[in-house]
């Protein structure tokens, strides 16, 4: 059985709740107004891709991968959104996948390979 690499996992998650903070951050200094559940969602839909990213081991070029995992796990959150607007939610998903994939595979060298586990 393969097993993602835990380093991998915990560190694409953490940067995916940084994204998260971030991506906040920047929607209230755009004039946002978050209510409680805005700000979760935005915060968790960004950790959630970090997340996926580490856990993933698809086998394709990585920055594809942050790409499409970014879209994938944005959509719902972009279609809720829509009122802020589809296309720029969509973006950022995209963006903050290809960004948290780049740092964790590049900058970090933790890429994405599973490990087989050992039989007892």
């Amino acid at each position: 059985m393969c097993f993602p690499n835990k380093k991998r996992v915990v560190v694409a998650t953490l940067l995916g709740l940084l994204a998260g903070i971030v991506c906040y951050f920047g929607g209230l200094s755009a004039g946002v107004s978050y209510t409680t559940e805005m700000m979760l969602s935005t915060i968790l839909d960004r950790t959630l891709i970090g997340f996926v990213i580490g856990i993933s081991a698809i086998e394709m070029n990585y920055l594809l991968h942050g790409a499409l995992i970014g879209a994938l796990i944005t959509w719902p959150i972009s279609v809720y959104g829509g009122m802020y607007g589809f296309n720029i939610l969509m973006a950022f998903g995209i963006a903050y996948g290809i960004l948290i994939e780049f740092i964790t595979t590049n900058l970090l060298k933790l890429p994405a390979k599973a490990t087989e586990k050992k039989k007892k």
